[in-house]
């Protein structure tokens, strides 16, 4: 979740084992940006998600009530401008009320932007009162078989409709994000075509390589929005290694995101309220006073330091 905010002194950590280079990177508070989850339920089977998806009649949901009346007293203690990032466990479209949520929000004006990350593949952009100032971030995996080799069969056209029909209807930005892996990395001149045969040139692609087990094994005991269980990493890529063939093999048309720090932000998800969209470190209650919150995670920053996923951006 990139932003701009206050950029704290870095702590030193002793180095964890793990299969990236472990860097000390300096944590940025960010008091303008608040992240929701409100649902915990998705839709599809995704073969490398390491969230902890839960449908059924144990999945965990936050109202309506709870979360607009949470934006409201965000706004009012951090104001002038925030940037609400919708998010799910899973997918944020299913839950019953979402759009009616981001239609309150939208009542704001611009003292509120709002972004949706969305795997695309529910379409219920007639429920929105209007998508000018709503931006979209939508998951798209490479080339159509590589795609649903991770999103499961029938959801690549499914999900470049929905983008279309956003654009279309006038949302204000589209940005096409990318899991890198060892396979989609080599096809990234089809994958990039394919979006512009889809959409022309409207929207913006962010490539990012994912976590793998080794990664997410030192946190699943203390973060229960983490899949429980090992996921398929087989074809999963260092940052390192994609940065390298990206410019061996495409000099520089491609770029990897890279973050110059790590972000904390107010995340607000089924489980509480936490530092960051991992649900690591939680600092509260939905119910707290906003300027609690805002100081616990302020002061959490050296357990930011020494989390086991440090540097997760």
């Amino acid at each position: 979740m990139a932003s701009t905010g206050m950029e704290l002194p870095l702590i030193d950590a002793p180095a964890l084992p793990t299969r990236r280079i472990r860097r000390q990177k300096p944590i940025k508070v960010c008091p303008e940006e608040l992240y929701i989850e409100p649902t915990s339920v998705c839709n599809l089977k995704c073969t490398m998600c390491y969230t902890n998806v839960i449908n059924g009649p144990d999945r965990r949901v936050l109202s309506y009530e709870e979360v607009t009346n949470f934006a409201q007293r965000y706004l009012d203690a951090v104001g002038p401008v925030v940037n609400v990032y919708w998010c799910g466990t899973g997918e944020a479209f299913l839950h019953k009320d979402f759009p009616r949520m981001v239609n309150r929000l939208l009542e704001y004006g611009p003292d509120i932007e709002q972004t949706i990350q969305t795997n695309g593949t529910i379409d219920r952009l007639d429920e929105f009162t209007s998508l000018e100032r709503l931006s979209f971030n939508v998951s798209i995996d490479g080339p159509k078989e590589l795609h649903e080799w991770h999103r499961g069969s029938n959801t690549f056209d499914r999900t470049l409709r929905f983008c279309k029909a956003a654009l279309d209807r006038g949302c204000q930005s589209m940005c096409i994000r990318c899991l890198l892996r060892r396979d989609n990395i080599e096809r990234l001149d089809e994958y990039h075509q394919a979006l512009t045969d889809w959409l022309g040139p409207r929207f913006t692609l962010e490539l990012n390589p994912p976590f793998d087990n080794s990664v997410l094994r030192p946190v699943r005991d203390e973060a229960q929005a983490i899949n429980q269980h090992d996921i398929d990493d087989s074809r999963t890529i260092t940052t390192e290694e994609a940065v390298r063939i990206c410019a061996e093999k495409y000099q520089g048309k491609y770029e990897i995101c890279v973050w110059g720090t790590v972000d904390n932000y107010i995340s607000l998800t089924t489980y509480g309220v936490f530092t960051c969209c991992h649900g690591i470190l939680k600092i509260g209650e939905i119910e707290e006073p906003i300027p609690t919150l805002m100081q616990r995670m302020i002061d959490s920053k050296p357990r930011c330091i020494s989390c086991a996923m440090h540097p997760c951006q």
